[in-house]
């Protein structure tokens, strides 16, 4: 099983601006772990994983559980060849738009 901190299973930090990264990466630099760093200004501060490396006592030794940082996709709707056409002309987009 992949611990924290390891190439398989970085540390995941996001912080407000690169001074606050630059300290941390050193943290972990010193510590030899492994870690991804995300400077996002309009977002709070999220250090749960490094806190629970440096002091797993406080966290019952359970490694913190993460949000998803992903950026949503959005999914375009796809039109059938069959369905109607989303110009409003009646007709169905293999007839109308389809080719266009």
């Amino acid at each position: 099983m992949k611990k924290l901190g390891d190439p398989g299973k970085p540390i995941i930090i996001r912080v407000q601006n690169q001074e606050r990264a630059g300290e941390l990466a050193q943290i972990c630099e010193d510590n030899n772990w492994k870690f991804i760093c995300g400077i996002e200004p309009d977002e709070p501060e999220d250090i749960s994983d490094l806190e629970y490396m440096l002091n797993p006592k406080t966290f019952g030794y359970k490694e913190p559980k993460k949000k998803n940082f992903r950026t949503p996709i959005k999914k375009e709707v796809q039109i059938g060849r069959n369905d109607n056409c989303p110009c409003g002309s009646g007709l169905k987009y293999k007839k109308c738009c389809m080719n266009n």
